[in-house]
């Protein structure tokens, strides 16, 4: 079964990319430009992987600016359900990145590129159940002009899963972070800190609000408990509550 999988693989990888495009710009607003697109058995075998190489993906303000360059982002497929006309993206690796994420000062955001569902309009065959997200390499930037907040991060490795139902996002986190900028207002906290993170949060992007259940960060030799939730959809509100083990002063 899996030898002739391979086959059709090999044969159809051009039917089955331009397929992959096609359904994906059905729920996209917003360019994306790959330098070069390739289908992988190597990346998660025995799933099916779709490689963009050299990625650009335009943000949605005005103009031509990039929400996200990647070296590459690999899309884990089943591919049984590929074969089927079904493309289930269930894993998602991506490599060497940059994402900036902006609140222009009327409160509109840059990271809304996927189209709005209409009655009549159908929608792609493309779905997600992520419950394997790898990033390598990455550094996002987040700006909100409105609040005056900008937050940097970085991070080698970060392994996460994440859950949707409709604009409720359930996630799991585990890897390391550095935080190179968190700055609110004019307060700037935590600046050069790299941090070990085990976290489960829920985001509900209507409410602007997010609820950090109990989650671990490790820095240096101690380690933190942190839980409370982030809401910024009038102003932002911070209320988190942590408790240190193995924890001196000097780290506080």
């Amino acid at each position: 079964m899996l030898i002739a999988l391979a086959g059709s693989v090999y044969f159809f990888k051009d039917r089955i990319i331009s397929q992959f495009i096609r359904e994906a710009n059905k729920s996209l607003s917003t360019p994306v430009k790959p330098g070069k697109i390739s289908v992988s058995w190597f990346e998660d075998f025995p799933n099916l992987s779709i490689v963009f190489l050299d990625v650009y993906i335009e943000d949605s303000h005005e103009g031509q600016y990039p929400l996200m360059t990647a070296e590459a982002i690999s899309f884990q497929l089943n591919p049984v359900e590929v074969w089927n006309g079904k493309y289930m993206i269930r894993g998602l690796e991506i490599r060497n990145s940059e994402t900036i994420l902006k609140i222009d000062r009327n409160g509109k955001n840059n990271y809304t590129i996927l189209k709005k569902n209409e009655p009549g309009n159908g929608t792609g065959a493309i779905s997600f159940e992520l419950r394997n997200v790898k990033l390598q390499n990455t550094r996002v930037r987040y700006y909100d002009q409105k609040s005056e907040q900008e937050y940097i991060f970085t991070s080698d490795r970060l392994k996460a899963s994440i859950k949707t139902t409709k604009d409720i996002y359930d996630i799991k986190a585990d890897g390391q972070v550095t935080t190179e900028k968190l700055k609110v207002n004019r307060i700037e906290l935590f600046n050069g800190k790299s941090f070990t993170v085990s976290s489960t949060m829920v985001y509900d992007d209507v409410k602007k609000n997010l609820v950090i259940k109990p989650s671990e960060l490790g820095l240096k030799r101690s380690t933190f408990s942190i839980e409370g939730n982030y809401n910024w959809k009038d102003q932002a509100v911070i209320n988190l509550a942590a408790t240190g083990k193995d924890t001196d002063i000097q780290t506080l």
